[in-house]
Formats: C-alpha cells, structure tokens, sequence
C-alpha cells in the first residue's frame, strides 16, 4: 500500500504539470489572438469613396487615422474642416479641373488643416466669391502634402501659420486677391514646382519663416513682388523663375538666407531689392531687363558671386550709402550703367586663384564689366599673361575692382551669352510705361528708404538714357600682385 500511494502520488504530480503547460499554453494562445484581432479591426486603413452629392466632410468626420478618402469627379459646395492624423483625400482623377471645392461658408476657409500628416491631392479650390475665404489653410501641423491642386481665385491660395516639416509641391496660385502662398511662424517646409502668377504677392514668407526651401517655383506678372521675405531669416531660395512683376524678390529684416540660381527677368523697378538685410548669399541668378538689378539699401556682409545683370534700364547693381563690408567677385555684368555705389567700404573681387569664372576664364578674382556696345571695360582691356584678369583696375566711383576680368579665346566654358537672348532690351515684349502697377502705392513705401540714390519713383521706362560715369582706369600690375 505505501509504494502503491507513493507511485501514484508521483503521477498525480507529473499529470498535474502537464495539464498546467497545457493550460497555460492555450491562455497565452487565446490572448495573442484576441490581441491581434482587436489590433487589426482597429489600425486597418479603410478607403471611403465619396460621390457627388455626398459630403466630403461627412467622410472626414467618419475616418480614423491612416484612412483614404477617394472624391469622385464634380462639384462639392463646402468647407471641410480636418483634425484626423495620418489623413488622404485626393480626388479620383487626379485632375482639378474636374473636382472642384467651392466654400459654401464665408466665415471658413475651404480646408482648414489642424492635424499632422495629411495629404491634400488634385482638387480645384475656390473661394465662392466670399472676400476673405483662403484656399487651403494648415494652422500648426507638420508633415502635411499639399500637392496637385488650383489654388487660384480665393483671397490667399495657401496659408501656413505654425507649421513645420511640410510639403507644397505642383500646386497653381493664381489671381488671389491677396497672396498666393502665404507663411507665417513657419520653419523647415518645402515650396516646390508650384505656380504663382497674378496674385498682389507671389510668396510671402512673414515673421520668422526659416529654414525653408522654395526650388523651382514659378511667380511671375504679380502686381507687387515675386517672392517676399519679412522678418525671416537662413531660407533657401534655388531655381526659381520669377519675371514681370513689380519687384522680382524683396528682402527686408532678414539675414543668413542664400539666394541662388534664379532667373529673375523683366520685372518692372527691381529684380532684386534687398533692405535692412544681412549676411546673405545672392550667387549664380540671372537678372535682366528690369530697371534696376539689385539695389542694396542699409545691408551689409553679404556676397553676391557668380551673377548676370544684363540689359537692366538703369543700373545692373546699386548700393545706397549705408551698405558695408559687402564681397561683390565673379558677377557679368552688361548693363548702359552697371554700378552705382554710395561709398567704398565694399570688396569688389576676391583674391586671385585658380578656378573658371564666369565668363571661362582661368582664373577668379573681380567682375566682369561689359556694356550693350561692346566697348566696355572687360571687353576692351589688355590681358598680356592670357589669365583672364586685366592688366589694370577698374575705377569707378566709390569702388575699385583690382582683378577685373576679361574675355579669353577658348573659355572653359561659354560665356554668358546674353547678346543674343530673347531677353535682348530692344526686343523686349513689355512695355514697362504702360504698366499699370504704382510701386508707391504698395503696402511698403519704398520713396521713404534712405537710398541716397536714383529717385525709386523713377518713371518706368525700357529706354532710359543713361550716361556711364568716367572710368579712371590705373595701371594694374602693383594690386594684382598684391592679391594674388
């Protein structure tokens, strides 16, 4: 009896074990499942198909992170409102032109965004004729895309205020009472291959904009300018065609931004007017064809490198008196009058060294200076040792270049070929004293800078005769040495 009790002790033990695992196992099995059941009924993206008739903001309402929601081509008459995360709405087609989305509300803008990682594709956006109504508006989001879509006909286009890190790229912008894109407090977005034409204002940056990139936008015959930096600072503007505007692009209270590779042509007054503006970069733009180039008003330590200003009416590069410790080096300029300068405490060239310029030579050092006729400085002077710089300096008032550059049989590269251009002054196609835009009407008054200079109200004319001041030019041979 002992041993019997004791063997069968030992099994109930041993079963006991092994009906536990067993247990425990099958517990474990059934909460995983519910788990993965639970989680997948709840993180599926769903796709919502919304008709004409229907309400898109009846879908909005319904969605959940990750959805998509597909708008079918026609016409819907509301303002939608977006607070999901992680949200698609784009239309069917992919076309604007058939999917349009006009405010039904004059209180609200079409799409206001208040949530991170939407996307807004392919849609027509109009404002209904209400006065104030914005297009697209993103209120503190991030990670947005806003692509695809005819943002024209509403007060602003687009209107960014607190927001980061997003996407508006392929969008069109045109005849907005105001703007067509519009930032403010915004940082780190990215403006790309969209449309700006016929608003007030292109593109606004506005009060501490920064770190943003504009690349390859186009802004063009708005009334005011371009593209508008206020108060923002360290932006990247690359590639941009920006032309027949009142000004091309204006910068005012900001510092550390590089502007780089833009063409900039037959823009009424300036191409480029940068005020109260530090420390920028303005190199390898094309600017042609307005009455002045650049104008440089009370702004210091930039450099401008690498630039055309060809066949502006007035002057290629202006600089009031209150302008110091600027580095002008590398630019072609090619105007009646290329350089008017309030003062000498600006650097016009760099040190020689070895590297091609603008114009193929050799060798970098100043500018080169040319002018409609031919008879300029560089396209005059002598070059004994064929480096590309003259052999003497080029005076001018107020500044001098010690390393001017010439023009070199076999450039290792082509040389600006600005003669022939279809941007040719004579066979300009705008008519600039016919333009109905008065820059002394503008929101900014520019006849109240301290320029010191040419008159900004100015008429608008394409055949302004200007007589170029006298060049006093010394032999060259002591300051070429001394800045190699």
């Amino acid at each position: 009896m002992f041993k019997f009790w004791f063997i069968n002790k030992e099994l109930n033990k041993i079963l006991y074990y092994m009906w536990g695992i067993k247990i425990n196992r099958f517990v474990i099995l059934v909460v995983a499942f519910l788990i993965f059941t639970l989680g997948s009924s709840t993180g599926t993206a769903i796709e919502i198909l919304v008709q004409p008739g229907e309400s898109i903001q009846a879908a909005v309402n319904n969605t959940s992170s990750g959805d998509l929601i597909i708008v079918k081509p026609g016409n819907y008459t509301e303002n939608i409102i977006i607070g999901t995360q992680n949200l698609t709405v784009t239309s069917e087609s992919g076309n604007p032109e058939d999917t349009i989305v006009a405010a039904n509300n004059p209180n609200v803008n079409v799409f206001n965004i208040r949530a991170n990682n939407v996307t807004i594709n392919g849609f027509k956006v109009r404002s209904a004729q209400y006065a104030e109504v914005i297009g697209i508006y993103l209120a503190g989001c991030s990670h947005c895309t806003i692509s695809n879509n005819d943002l024209s006909e509403n007060y602003l286009g687009l209107y960014m205020s607190n927001s980061k890190n997003n996407t508006i790229v392929d969008n069109k912008m045109s005849l907005n009472s105001k703007y067509g894109i519009q930032l403010m407090h915004s940082e780190g977005n990215v403006l790309s291959n969209n449309s700006a034409d016929s608003n007030h204002h292109g593109i606004v940056l506005e009060n501490n904009c920064s770190n943003n990139n504009l690349t390859e936008n186009m802004a063009g015959s708005n009334a005011g300018y371009g593209i508008y930096l206020i108060n923002s600072s360290s932006n990247n503007l690359n590639g941009n065609t920006i032309s027949k505007n009142d000004m091309g692009i204006y910068l005012t209270n900001s510092n550390l931004n590089i502007i780089l590779g833009n063409n900039i042509l037959e823009n009424i007054r300036y191409g480029m007017w940068i005020s109260h503006s530090n420390y920028n970069r303005i190199s390898g733009n094309t600017i042609n064809e307005s009455n002045w180039g650049i104008h440089m008003n009370s702004s210091d330590n930039s450099t401008l490198s690498g630039n055309i200003l060809a066949f502006n009416h007035i002057s290629g590069l202006s600089m009031c008196p209150a302008c110091d410790n600027n580095t002008i080096f590398d630019n072609y300029l090619n105007n009646t009058f290329n350089a008017e300068v309030g003062n000498r405490k600006n650097t016009w060239n760099t040190t020689k060294k070895t590297g091609i310029n603008i114009v193929g030579g050799p060798s970098l050092g100043g500018n080169f200076w040319a002018n409609p006729g031919g008879t300029g400085f560089s396209q005059t002077a002598p070059d004994k040792d064929k480096n590309g710089i003259a052999d003497i300096k080029y005076n001018e008032t107020n500044f001098t270049d010690f390393l001017p550059l010439v023009s070199v049989s076999n450039p290792e590269q082509q040389a600006p070929s600005v003669e022939n251009s279809s941007i040719y002054l004579i066979n300009s196609s705008t008519d600039l004293t016919n333009s109905s835009t008065d820059l002394t009407n503008s929101s900014t008054n520019l006849t109240n800078f301290s320029t010191d200079l040419t008159d900004v109200t100015a008429p608008k004319t394409a055949k302004v005769p200007v007589t170029a001041k006298s060049s006093s030019n010394e032999d060259n041979t002591t300051e070429k040495d001394g800045n190699q």
